[in-house]
């Protein structure tokens, strides 16, 4: 999101703009006069599914994401843009191509508006809402001379996007008057120039505020809960505030607001309209978990640190993984360290992000013959699927636990720290080198709880509990998490197995054709420990007289599964007592 129009036209152009942020004093006009907009929960979170197919997306919601915590999802820009063949040339198919708008019909190489609605659909029947990115700042890149064609067939060149409904009339500086933006410290040049040739809209006519409106009320008709507002930055706040009053219900507002030091567009300007985006949470993030800052600092990440409220706070995101200054899925542990952080502390909404590898700042997504993203195939793809891990899906789920309860009882020593959720639960974080072993103070109740991130048990007593918790890794317990035994009850599958291959980072589950079982999809509830290693161990409940098929699975530190190569196992849940599981990796 970092200044995403100029990533839309190529990463030489993102860096550049980068060096003209430079130090200069800030000016602010009046907020606009605006109701703000519908605000999530404090247990809510946000996943921002980058770059997945619309038919991907529901499958998730029906599947992992139904056991998650996690109660929205993001997707990328659902609306028409240019052909991949139409990026910058040596960048074909770059992953940007969804930034640069034909037409608001909801065609696009992710998928066809009947499967955007039945995505909305699924994923609103397992009680996940669903947030649209949407670019309405400006308009693809177009020759001044030469018509071209987007995805679904409409027409376009320079000031010309018949099909979205814009001629000349509608866009800042045409003909004699053309600029283009050079320098970040001048308001007017960022808010009504053009963007390395994308085609900037006069957001203040009405008819432009009006054509935009009704692409995002034709959104919200489907079921659309929210926008993440693209390039907000080169929107006036009055603008993007007066476009926003004419839509139709109450919808949740996150925008793209990138404040430098000497700009005089800051993000203050936007927080009557909704949630701003605060990319300096992120880049603390990465600092004190995979950089020079001691992590036990992070306890007190707020608006002391002088961020933005409300704010969209985030690990990474599409932009910002393709950079140095967040953390992405290749920093590893320390990445899920962060989301899982940043998913135990209240400040911000925050928004997990899950996309595909990359080699260059430019690829883009699997795609089949036709040029359509590929359906992610976790584990045997490019997708990372890395928001399976438990130090997502279950630190969601804690998230979910413990809204509204503030932070208390916090410890930190070195790269190691640990707080409370009032008394509903608590979470270690060791980002050092070398385990701890700790007796933290917790405002729980007493009792058995289970680890959302690992499985075990952890025992509270007298207001307090003693953990070992290893290099890199998680701790994360809640009230409703309790657990710490079968009870005999004749419901349950124990299970010890010898798996060894692993590396930190790596946990191991059970899964199998029932939903206890995650439906051959790893979940929390099927971890397995890895304390005895190489003996990975667990219980699961699992009604009785159950019969199942199962194997083991384990999930990288990077969201890839690597499954048993023999096959299927299957086992019958005895009427009482409980099913026993003694079994090496591969070995029938």
């Amino acid at each position: 999101m970092a200044r995403r129009t100029l990533a839309a036209a190529g990463g030489a152009a993102l860096a550049a703009a980068a060096v003209l942020a430079a130090a200069y004093p800030r000016t602010e006009p009046p907020a606009p006069e605006t109701a703000p907009a519908a605000a999530l929960g404090g247990g809510d979170s946000i996943l921002n599914m980058f770059e997945w197919t619309w038919n991907s997306i529901a499958a998730e919601c029906e599947g992992p994401l139904a056991d998650s915590g996690y109660t929205y999802v993001q997707t990328s820009p659902p609306n028409e843009h240019i052909l991949g063949a139409d990026a910058t040339p040596g960048e074909e198919d770059a992953w940007y191509i969804h930034y640069q708008p034909v037409s608001y019909e909801l065609e696009s190489r992710l998928g066809t508006r009947a499967e955007y609605a039945d995505m909305i659909a699924a994923c609103e029947a397992n009680g996940i809402g669903v947030i649209a990115d949407v670019v309405i700042n400006h308009m693809a890149a177009g020759s001044a001379t030469e018509t071209r064609y987007g995805w679904n067939g409409s027409e376009y060149r320079q000031f010309h996007y018949p099909d979205a409904g814009y001629d000349a009339s509608d866009f800042h500086n045409t003909g004699s008057s053309y600029c283009e933006i050079d320098n970040y410290q001048d308001r007017a040049e960022v808010q009504n120039c053009h963007l390395v040739g994308l085609n900037d809209l006069d957001t203040s006519q009405a008819d432009v505020r009006e054509t935009i409106a009704a692409y995002l009320d034709d959104l919200t008709s489907l079921g659309v809960a929210g926008f993440r507002v693209d390039a907000a930055k080169h929107i006036a706040a009055t603008d993007l505030a007066a476009i926003m009053s004419l839509v139709d219900g109450d919808p949740y507002i996150v925008q793209e607001v990138i404040g430098a030091a000497g700009e005089p567009i800051t993000e203050a300007e936007y927080t009557g309209i909704g949630d701003v985006q605060e990319f300096s949470y992120s880049y603390d993030l990465k600092n004190h978990v995979n950089g020079s800052s001691e992590a036990r600092h992070l306890t007190t990440m707020g608006t002391g640190w002088g961020y933005t409220s409300p704010a969209g706070v985030f690990t990474a995101n599409h932009d910002t993984e393709r950079g140095s200054l967040t953390m992405s899925y290749k920093h590893g542990q320390d990445y899920l360290l962060g989301e899982a952080f940043m998913l135990a502390h209240p400040f911000g909404t925050p928004a997990s992000y899950t996309g595909y590898a990359f080699s260059n700042s430019h690829a883009g997504p699997p795609l089949n013959a036709d040029g359509s993203v590929a359906d992610v195939n976790c584990g045997a793809d490019a997708f990372t699927c890395i928001h399976r891990s438990p130090y997502m899906s279950g630190m969601a789920g804690f998230r979910a636990a413990t809204a509204g309860d503030a932070v208390v009882n916090t410890w930190g020593s070195g790269d190691a720290l640990a707080f409370g959720r009032g008394d509903t639960g608590h979470v270690v974080i060791n980002a050092g080198t070398s385990a701890i072993t700790q007796t933290f103070t917790t405002s729980l109740p007493d009792g058995s709880y289970t680890d959302v991130i690992s499985g075990s048990t952890v025992t509270v007593s007298g207001g307090a509990f003693t953990a070992a918790v290893a290099a890199k890794t998680a701790l994360a317990i809640h009230a409703g998490g309790t657990g710490g035994g079968s009870g005999g009850t004749g419901s349950c599958v124990t299970v010890s197995a010898y798996v060894t291959g692993t590396s930190v980072g790596d946990e191991v589950y059970i899964v199998g054709s029932i939903p206890q079982l995650g439906d051959w999809t790893a979940i929390p509830s099927a971890h397995l420990s890895g304390a005895t290693y190489p003996y990975w161990k667990g219980t699961v409940s699992v009604p009785a007289g159950t019969t199942f098929q199962y194997k083991y699975v384990i999930v990288r530190s990077n969201g890839s599964y690597t499954w048993e190569s023999i096959g299927n196992r299957t086992a019958t849940v005895p009427g009482t007592g409980c099913l026993v599981l003694n079994q090496t990796w591969n070995t029938a």
